[in-house]
């Protein structure tokens, strides 16, 4: 099991927990760490500078987020990607942000509206980092109005797992090839149903938002290979 190669987390402000759990997951959103690959956590540390036992509490955190499965206690494994995992992220999306964005459609400001066309237009953008953030960005201000600190921690967490999905099986230059005109019109209708202030049009603008989302990335990952899966090979006996 060879490990990754990781940046040191040493001499910066905040905790090394921190820096960690950023490092590992910028890792796995990029790639770095492929899916179904095993690394050890002495690997890890050794190559961070930093002792264990922070490395340790981040890979938990990680774990937490549907990112990592941890192997007792030596060593981890990033989630292989699979058709029922993303079905289960986005089963609890959408139970819980077309609800949230309906109710806080009648209570968005002008200014608030405002900053969500500025997110629309920001998928415009050619750098893919800017276009990550305005994404969740956008649906965490569709629903800001109503939401609790509890949906906004289950949201981050499902938010993260849905987007290690969409930046592994899509291609950014695809995306922004192919793909950019259509998601900017599905937003634009997301935008416009909030527009609105009614609950229904949100509603319903929000659920076909993700389950297009779902189908784009379930058909993407039926068609790839099951080395870019991480899952083991299919057996043609």
């Amino acid at each position: 099991m060879s490990d990754p190669a990781f940046r040191p987390v040493t001499g910066h402000q905040v905790s090394a927990v921190d820096l960690v759990t950023i490092e590992v997951r910028r890792s796995i959103l990029h790639g770095v760490l492929a899916p179904g690959q095993r690394f050890s956590v002495a690997g890890l540390a050794r190559q961070m500078d930093i002792s264990h036992i922070p490395v340790r509490e981040a890979l938990r955190r990680l774990e937490n987020q549907g990112l990592i499965e941890l192997k007792h206690a030596r060593s981890a494994a990033v989630v292989p990607l699979s058709v029922d995992d993303l079905r289960g992220i986005y089963g609890l999306r959408l139970m819980i942000e077309p609800e949230l964005a309906a109710r806080a459609a009648s209570r968005h400001t002008p200014a608030q509206l405002g900053e969500l066309e500025s997110l629309v237009a920001a998928f415009e953008d050619d750098d893919p980092e800017a276009v990550w953030q305005a994404h969740q960005q956008f649906h965490l201000a569709l629903v800001a109005p109503v939401a609790s600190e509890w949906d906004l921690r289950t949201l981050d967490q499902l938010w993260a797992a849905a987007e290690r999905y969409t930046r592994l099986v899509y291609d950014f230059a695809e995306i922004a090839r192919t793909e950019r005109a259509r998601r900017e019109q599905i937003h634009t209708a997301v935008l416009d149903a909030v527009r609105t202030g009614e609950a229904e049009p949100t509603r319903a603008a929000v659920t076909e938002h993700l389950l297009g989302n779902q189908a784009g990335i379930v058909e993407r990952i039926e068609g790839l290979e099951p080395a870019r899966t991480g899952s083991p090979a299919r057996s043609t006996a």
